[in-house]
């Protein structure tokens, strides 16, 4: 298993440090603590993607930047 940091995840999923902060605060992202610095399992970081791949964003509560349709 190879540990990778905050950084690394930021680089590899396009996202902020701060947002990966976030996301593995909430338990959105799978991480786990290691003398009090935060470490993620590149082969877990990799499967969670997967999982994301198909979901929606009603999952999420993300507005999805579109506009309801009218009439149904």
């Amino acid at each position: 298993m190879k540990l990778i940091s905050v950084k690394e995840v930021s680089v590899i999923l396009g996202a902020k440090p701060s947002t990966i902060y976030q996301w593995a605060e909430t338990g959105q992202i799978p991480s786990f603590k290691i003398n009090g610095l935060l470490r993620f399992s590149e082969d877990d970081i990799m499967k969670w993607v997967l999982t994301c791949k198909n979901t929606s964003a009603e999952v999420y509560n993300m507005p999805t930047g579109r506009r309801p349709r009218k009439g149904g």
